[in-house]
């Protein structure tokens, strides 16, 4: 099953009319204070930028390396918070 849904947002001006994926990601801390523990929920949506300008995207990440399991906002302890 296909679902097509249109969304209207506001982006900077300057991004290029293209196709791009969006990353939407949720991530669970609550078993964080373990290394690789945390829990991403990710969701990449393919947009389409029309009425852009000729700006260049950046920063860019990698995906799904975006970010280290040891990173300070990925390897919490909830129980300091």
């Amino acid at each position: 099953m296909v679902i097509y849904v249109t969304v209207n947002a506001t982006l900077p001006a300057l991004v290029p009319n293209e196709e791009y994926l969006l990353q939407v990601e949720s991530i669970a801390l609550y078993m964080a204070m373990q290394a690789k523990k945390a829990q991403s929920y990710i969701s990449c949506p393919q947009i389409r930028v029309t009425g852009g300008g000729n700006g260049t995207p950046g920063p860019l990440v990698a995906l799904p390396r975006a970010y280290k399991t040891n990173d300070p906002e990925i390897l919490v302890n909830m129980g300091a918070i």
